[in-house]
């Protein structure tokens, strides 16, 4: 089913206040049905071998005016969020993740189609209808098979466990994967990371030593997850990476954010 009119634009917004919140959100919103929001993405690098040979990459927005005085770099998020509409927004960038696919497979139907991760706002995993939204696309086979996964924080993921559970419940059959960011190997947080049985749990590489890193790497062994350290400035650093079996690595040391 090719979707004309999708519904990303539907879901209902809280208006902000005072009025130049008011206008600042209805420009965001006509962004949005304007296509005046960018997507870039940073690549994943593998650091040992993988049966996936897929390009892999974490995917990022950008919005069109953030370098004018409309609002400074990065400022859009938390005025979406303050004004309901981060839902949105994350169905906006699942929608054309999907044509940008749809589009290169009418290029080049041989086209070995990279795996994407999308963050995932708090917000979207309280939105029920979410999940569908997604399988409209997985069942078109353009997000299948590995394709699209989520990005989610530990603490985000820890403190809305069922309602996570229950999305990738729905699209985990379907091939999306689950990445938990920022999971320090806390004791605390292993029983109910053990719950969400994530496919990949990203480390801040510039947080941890290598004694900590080889660790964590461990327990995300034994929970059948893969490793992807994240914040990498300084590619000399790979070495010790490779050394604690760490599986992936991304970071500016490694490869910018580029346009998609």
């Amino acid at each position: 089913m090719h979707i004309q009119n999708p519904d990303f634009l539907h879901l209902p917004t809280m208006h902000a206040d005072p009025q130049f919140r008011k206008d600042i959100n209805n420009r965001l919103m006509t962004a949005l049905q304007e296509d005046e929001f960018v997507l870039h993405s940073q690549p994943i690098v593998a650091l040992v071998p993988q049966t996936d040979d897929r390009a892999f990459n974490e995917i990022f927005i950008r919005f069109r005016e953030e370098d004018t005085k409309l609002l400074p770099p990065g400022m859009f998020l938390p005025v979406l969020r303050e004004a309901g509409m981060l839902p949105v927004l994350d169905r906006w960038v699942v929608n054309r993740i999907a044509r940008h696919v749809r589009s290169g497979l009418r290029i080049d139907s041989l086209w070995n189609v990279p795996r994407y991760i999308v963050n995932l706002s708090d917000e979207t995993l309280a939105d029920d209808d979410f999940g569908e939204y997604v399988l409209q696309y997985a069942d078109e086979s353009y997000l299948s098979g590995g394709v699209l996964g989520f990005d989610i924080s530990c603490d985000s993921a820890l403190a809305h466990l069922e309602s996570l559970m229950k999305l990738m419940e729905g699209l985990g059959p379907h091939g999306c994967s689950l990445t938990v960011a920022g999971f320090d190997g806390s004791a605390e947080a292993l029983p109910k990371l053990k719950m969400l049985e994530p496919d990949f749990v990203k480390v801040d590489a510039s947080k941890v030593d290598p004694a900590r890193m080889a660790e964590i790497n461990r327990i995300c062994l034994q929970l059948g997850a893969q490793t992807i350290a994240e914040q990498v400035e300084n590619p000399g650093s790979l070495d010790h990476l490779r050394r604690c079996k760490v599986d992936y690595a991304q970071g500016f040391g490694l490869a910018k954010v580029e346009p998609l």
